[in-house]
């Protein structure tokens, strides 16, 4: 009888954040698994959620062609007792089962991300069993989870209890698995399974013949996971060639053999190693289903919310000239007080500056309608995007940083003006208004940069989250990716055969990247390089296609990790600024510099509700 089963373990590109790990791109892996029948998806990638954006929003592309394939967003996280060097980092499936659960994944996530700290020369990130409980105290029953792999605590415990000999040993060892299945039956309660692998290694038979035992005795369902790093057994090469690319030669074949994407077929076979029980075999397929059955389907895109901040209650006014400035009148009277604070700051302003002439006051008018008719059909209120950048820029005054006059097309608005957020006047300058906003372009929000001191801006992210709390002001990630050069370096390294035990000389994967052509800074894309591209006007680089050549197979792994996210970075400006719960929209992590950064790429950021404010860092030119 078919199975069509859900995957309840699988990885993307963005595992490989903190160490290369898979080569995996997500559209790519949820494809591969229909194609191999599969009914549904989770995405588990190692302590990150960066990819979930782009994942939930691929199922609405795909939901009219398969009604019936379910992906579920998850993370495979390392749970810990404690913070202390030289553990294990113990893995720990967790799949969200609907929208506050995904919430829970972010807030996890985070706690772990805030306490990263390097041991063994690798940043870790685990969180700790009390923290996971603490938070999971408030979600409760809105969360799945698995033991995980090998690599989880469970998995290793049975492994230890297999393979010792001493009685008192195997008591401790049996006290330890009875606590760790406590405590996640405490937690998860149903929502806990207890996952096995297909494999034909010795150690995970063994694992999964004491999980099966384990898994009896509570009567926990048992599932299967194929934890897949690559696509397929044919793909394996190139993942191994790209795990030797970094801190030499790794142990690929016992960890990664069968960490694919299988059809039935395959995953049947691999499991009767371990069982020999046909039926057992396909009730552990039929799990699997359990899980997607409580996968909901939700949608994390949602309308940008613009940052508040509380502003000075300005009275209702009503003595001012509707007939000619109906919107500033308005907004004099409004119950809103964002809107009565932008107006009469923008009044006090023109006051101060002895501007009180009609030709300000129209363009005012002009502005003020403009704010007001986008701000509707954004459904906020966009006043308040202008009073909460004239506080900052206040604030950074009070930082001493020194705040440039302005940049691009805001300073065409007067109303940027008279806040204090630029420092030219456009109608003396006869700068145009329409460059920065109109009518023509209401589903946008406005894009202001502004110069900051480089040396005061830790001063001022330290003010801003004294104000706003430790979460209040987050940069925006960017993700690094193996370019066409950094492709060719890194397959060149991850490189073996009987001829180049060690990888390929970097000399020549030097020489191979001086042949690729770029144009107007920008390099080839590999598959230009090789097979030309007729709309550019490029023709096939023959000498680099010799030259790679040389080397069987290595063309396949260039092509095939160009692309790959391999690293995660910092927005040179961009900034995201919340409110109290900063988790409705967004998850954080750290940069390798210690930096406190969004896990969405801008697009994804501000898809999910955020908003972005850019805070340029300005050199003093010598």
């Amino acid at each position: 009888m078919s199975i069509a089963r859900f995957e309840p373990h699988s990885h993307s590109h963005f595992s490989n954040l903190r160490l290369l790990d898979c080569i995996n791109q997500p559209k790519q892996l949820i494809d591969k698994a229909i194609e191999l029948g599969y009914s549904g998806i989770a995405i588990t990638d190692h302590e990150c959620l960066s990819a979930a954006m782009e994942v939930n929003q691929y199922a609405k592309q795909i939901k009219e062609k398969h009604p019936d394939f379910k992906i579920a967003l998850g993370n495979e996280i390392y749970l810990t007792n404690d913070r202390s060097s030289g553990q294990k980092y113990y893995h720990f499936i967790l799949i969200a089962k609907d929208e506050l659960g995904f919430k829970a994944l972010k807030e996890m996530s985070t706690k772990a991300w805030m306490n990263l700290y390097v041991d063994r020369k690798m940043e870790r990130v685990p969180i700790l069993k009390s923290e996971m409980k603490e938070i999971m105290e408030r979600y409760k029953g809105h969360v799945v989870a698995t033991s995980a792999c090998m690599g989880g605590e469970l998995s290793t415990l049975c492994l230890k209890y297999a393979t010792e000999k001493d009685i008192d040993n195997r008591k401790l060892i049996t006290h330890q698995i009875i606590q760790f299945i406590e405590y996640c039956l405490d937690i998860y309660g149903h929502d806990f399974y207890i996952e096995c692998a297909p494999s034909s290694e010795k150690d995970q038979i063994i694992v999964n013949r004491m999980l099966k035992k384990v898994a009896n005795y509570y009567d926990i369902p048992m599932v299967v996971g194929t934890d897949s790093h690559y696509l397929t057994e044919k793909e394996r090469p190139i993942h191994t060639a790209y795990l030797n690319s970094k801190d030499g030669e790794r142990e690929v074949d016992s960890f990664y053999k069968f960490a694919h994407l299988m059809d039935e077929e395959e995953c049947t076979k691999l499991l009767n190693l371990s069982f020999e029980d046909l039926e057992f075999t396909q009730q552990v397929l039929k799990n699997n289903n359990l899980i997607q059955d409580k996968i909901q389907e939700y949608d994390l895109a949602k309308k940008q919310i613009i940052p508040k901040i509380s502003v000075p209650l300005y009275p209702i006014r009503t003595n001012f000239d509707i007939k000619k400035y109906p919107v500033l009148t308005g907004l004099l009277c409004s119950e809103n007080s964002q809107e009565r604070y932008w107006v009469n700051e923008c009044l006090k302003g023109l006051k101060e500056h002895k501007l009180e002439y009609p030709t300000y006051l129209e363009r005012l008018e002009t502005e003020a309608r403009i704010i007001k008719l986008i701000g509707d059909n954004l459904e906020d209120c966009l006043f308040a995007y202008f009073n909460t950048f004239k506080h900052f820029i206040d604030m950074f005054w009070n930082c001493g940083s020194i705040v440039g006059p302005g940049r691009g097309s805001a300073t065409g608005f007067i109303s940027n003006f008279l806040l204090g957020i630029t420092q030219l006047d456009p109608i003396r300058w006869k700068l145009h208004y329409w460059r920065f906003l109109n009518e023509a372009r209401v589903d946008e929000l406005p894009d202001i940069d502004i110069d900051l001191a480089p040396s005061k801006r830790p001063a001022i992210f330290e003010a801003i989250r004294k104000e706003r709390g430790p979460l209040g002001i987050a940069q925006v990630a960017t993700f690094g990716t193996e370019s066409t050069k950094a492709a060719i370096l890194t397959a060149c390294r991850g490189y073996r055969s009987a001829d180049y035990p060690e990888g390929i000389d970097v000399d020549e994967g030097q020489y191979m990247t001086s042949l690729i052509p770029q144009e107007r800074g920008f390099l080839w894309e590999i598959h230009d390089v090789v097979n030309g591209n007729e709309e550019k006007e490029r023709k096939p680089v023959y000498a680099f296609v010799r030259e790679v050549n040389k080397y069987p197979g290595l063309l396949d792994i260039i092509m095939y990790i160009s692309g790959l996210i391999n690293k995660r970075s910092v927005h040179a400006s961009g900034v995201v600024l919340y409110d109290n719960d900063p988790y409705q929209t967004a998850s954080f992590m750290k940069s390798p510099g210690g930096d406190i950064i969004t896990c969405f790429s801008l697009h994804d950021a501000e898809l999910a509700g955020d908003v972005k404010y850019d805070f340029l860092q300005k050199f003093q030119i010598k």
